[in-house]
């Protein structure tokens, strides 16, 4: 008895194995971030990040979080010299002092990257913390991330993370827009 009882206490006394598990990777080269600035005036402004960051984590009871980090100095806006030098801006992203731009979800059920849906998190622009939420959308094929990006977009107040300058031409909605693929392990 005192033998299985010893037994019993050192499995107890292992090292629990941690909860979460690092699904993957997020493929910078392969993966798409874009930004969108509505204007006041029939010009596009439109830009991509060079590359896009982060991980998908698999957790407990078939749910999942995601983390993308992108790098505000790596945007590069469209159309005319003037809308990237105001993206880049103190009073806009502010991409030298703060050059990261980074989104963490909270757990969403596995199932969301196949049917699609809305999944939320934390999104830090300048350094300000904001709730937001993003759109999955329906994936194309049987293992998205994989075999087919999975896309996500989402919009949000630019006040809401103190880019309130620019008034006279830059419209309040900002939008995101994200076409990830995996690292293949």
């Amino acid at each position: 008895m005192r033998v299985l009882l010893a037994g019993i206490l050192a499995v107890a006394a292992l090292p629990v194995p941690a909860i979460e598990d690092v699904l993957t990777r997020i493929d910078p080269q392969r993966s798409l971030a874009e930004f969108k600035v509505s204007l006041r005036m029939p010009i596009p402004a439109e830009g991509r990040f060079g590359s896009v960051n982060g991980e998908l984590r698999q957790l407990p009871e078939f749910r999942h979080s995601v983390h993308v980090v992108l790098d505000a100095r790596e945007l590069k806006m469209s159309g005319p010299p003037w809308i990237q030098r105001v993206t880049d801006s103190p009073q806009f992203l502010d991409s030298a002092r703060y050059p990261v731009i980074e989104y963490r979800s909270v757990a969403f059920p596995s199932q969301v990257l196949i049917s699609g849906g809305e999944i939320s998190g934390t999104l830090t622009i300048r350094g300000i913390i904001r709730e937001v939420m993003f759109t999955i959308s329906p994936s194309s094929c049987r293992q998205p991330g994989r075999n087919c990006p999975i896309l996500a977009h989402g919009r949000l107040n630019r006040h809401e993370f103190g880019m309130s300058a620019y008034r006279w031409g830059l419209r309040d909605e900002v939008q995101f827009a994200f076409q990830l693929k995996f690292v293949d392990e």
